[in-house]
This record gives C-alpha cells, structure tokens and sequence, in this order.
C-alpha cells in the first residue's frame, strides 16, 4: 500500500504544475511537495493583486521567525593610527513570528457532471479546471482575510454576507496587526521587532497612526490633507517614492480623482481625461479590491507579509451518497496553513476614520 502512495505522490510531483494536464482521479488523499506548494503560492500571486505586492513566502514550519535587523543613523565609528576597532555595533537584531497552528484553512470544489457534458474538458483536462479553481478561490480568501481578518472595522464579519466571525477570531490580518498585534513583543516566544533608535519596545506592536476623523469623531473624506499628514508621521527614512505607496480602497482613489477634477487649472482638465496619474507628493495611490473602506496604510507593500506553510494536502472523493444524489463529479478539497505579519511596524502608517465615499 506504501509502494502505491508513494507512486502516487511521484506522479503529483510531476503532474501538480499549471504547465502540464493534472490527472483528476489522481489528485486523491496527498500531500503536496513543498516545491508544488510554491508554485501554487507563484499563481496565486498572478491571480490576486495584493498577494503580488506584499512578501509572499513559504513557511518550513508552522512555527518560524524571520530575522530582522536594525539600521542606525550612524554604524561606524572612527580609529586612531595603530589604533584599534574598539566600538561595537549598535545595529539590532531581531525577529517576526508566522504561527500557523491552528490556522488551517479549506478550499471545496464540487463539479457537476454536466459541466464535463457542456463543456471542452475531458476527463484529465478537468483536472487542469479544479487546480485552477483552487487557485482563484484560495488567492481570493487569503488576500481578503489578509486585509479585513479581526480588523475594528470593516472586519470578515461585517463584508461576508454569512457568519464568519470565527475567521476574525482564528486568522489575525495586516491591518489589525497594525492596530496593535496581539503576540506580546515582552514573549520572547512570539515576535521582537525592530523599530528606531529612539523607540522602546514596548512601543512596537502598533503602526504610528493618523486619525481621520473630525473632533465630533465622525469619519472624514479623503483628500490631500491626511495624504500630507500620513506622509508626515512616517520617518522620512522609510519614504521612498519609488516603493512606499498608500493602499486603500478603490471607491477611495475614485472619490480623489473626483475631488481633483473640481480643480480649475491643467491638473483637473488632466484628471477627468484620464492624463494624469493619481501621486499625491509623488507617490502612488493603489486601489485594491476588498480593502476596508474606512482604512488606507502607507508603506512598502514588501513590509506586509504572508506565510503559507509548504505541506498542502489535497483530497478527493468520488463514491459517496451527496456525490450520487447531487450528479456531482466528485469533491474536492484542497487544505493549508497560513499567517500574516507585519515585519517592521514603524515602516508605515496606518489611516483610520475615512468615510464611506458611497455612503
């Protein structure tokens, strides 16, 4: 029976890629190789454009640290003439935890007979279809469980028509760790990240933050205003055009686009013929489907990361009542582990308070 398993996974190794046609029957009860589940994670990149720009990466363990290192505003020092190189570094090290444990997460597909009837596929060439529907549906929960998971507002539970409050409970995403991450810095089991010289530990497990609200705290609109203010609060070491953006919701870039084109000179005429580009102070606005309305977080998205641990396990059943009673082709699941972190928190802002531009 082991021989068999063992053929079996052989062939997945072989088979499992988006290059190549996936013998459906022989997707049944395995464990993926780590390098299938990487290229899994490639796709799901393409597929999603925030699992794109934020540091994808697979995890070895469902407990792992990713080391970080901190850089000064000065880390050499001087020597005499037959002197010696006396003074140590005051460069930091630390780290970032991706804990997976009890964190797993299932994608179920459930092809219909009819569909392989009414459609190109045969019977192999389906197989090509559910790999790629595992793709698309897990790109798609991942990124949105990324972005909303235990958030204050605009959490899983207030966007998912059904109840999912168990997924806000489980899964911890980027912008509730920005808010202020639950893994106490003080454990030295959990993450110890690194800030700038001035600031104590204690005071990294929240992102520095602009409230966008008025004094009344009602939400305010964006506009250039907080686009300044966010800029400000961040330390001008972490600025780079070329790389920090701000990510918000697109319904967000579409009410500033609006708000420039009641602008009586070139920039407005530009705007409303689509001339121009939206870079407040030089940098770029990303508008990314699914994100919280009332948030937008000004960093590199390289700061944002997601760890998918490498053992994926797909299953498969053909045999059973509901398959038989629903004319269903066959069930198909296919299962992981995963986390999100934030690795340097004084890399961004985060904006809070931003009104509901269709509200």
């Amino acid at each position: 029976m082991s021989t068999n398993l063992d053929a079996v996974r052989q062939q997945n190794q072989r088979t499992l890629s988006h290059d190549k046609t996936i013998d459906i029957a022989d997707m049944d009860g395995f464990q993926l190789e780590p390098r299938v589940t990487e290229q899994f994670l490639e796709r799901m990149q393409k597929e999603v454009e925030i699992l794109g720009l934020v540091d994808t990466m697979t995890l070895d363990r469902l407990d792992q640290f990713v080391p970080q290192f901190g850089v000064p505003v000065l880390s050499g020092d001087t020597r005499d003439d037959g002197g010696s190189r006396t003074s140590s570094s005051t460069a930091e090290t630390g780290r970032v935890k991706f804990d997976a444990n009890d964190r797993s997460y299932y994608i179920l597909v459930e092809p219909k007979r009819d569909a392989i009837k009414n459609t190109h596929w045969d019977e192999e060439e389906f197989g090509n279809y559910v790999v790629d529907q595992f793709i698309q549906r897990w790109g798609n929960d991942a990124a949105l469980i990324g972005m909303r998971a235990a958030a204050s507002s605009g959490a899983l539970n207030d966007y998912v028509p059904s109840d999912v409050s168990h997924l806000d409970s489980r899964f911890t995403g980027w912008i509730a760790r920005a808010e202020g991450d639950t893994q106490s810095v003080d454990d030295s089991n959990n993450s110890t990240r690194l800030g700038l010289e001035d600031t104590t530990d204690a005071e990294l497990d929240t992102m520095p933050t602009v409230d966008n609200t008025d004094s009344n705290g009602n939400p305010q609109p964006i506009d250039t205003g907080v686009f300044n203010d966010t800029i400000q609060t961040l330390d001008s070491r972490y600025r780079d055009s070329g790389s920090t953006v701000f990510l918000c919701n697109p319904d967000q870039v579409q009410q500033y686009a609006m708000d420039l084109t009641s602008r009586e000179d070139p920039l407005g005429s530009a705007v409303i013929f689509g001339d121009s580009d939206l870079t407040p102070f030089d940098y770029d606005i990303v508008g990314i489907n699914g994100w919280p309305k009332s948030y937008a977080m000004f960093t590199d998205p390289d700061n944002l990361a997601f760890g998918l641990f490498s053992e994926m396990e797909v299953d498969q059943t053909q045999d059973t009542d509901k398959v038989h009673e629903n004319k269903l082709h066959s069930r198909n699941w296919m299962e992981g582990q995963m986390d999100y972190q934030i690795k340097e928190m004084q890399a961004g802002t985060l904006v809070t308070g931003l009104a509901d531009p269709m509200a």
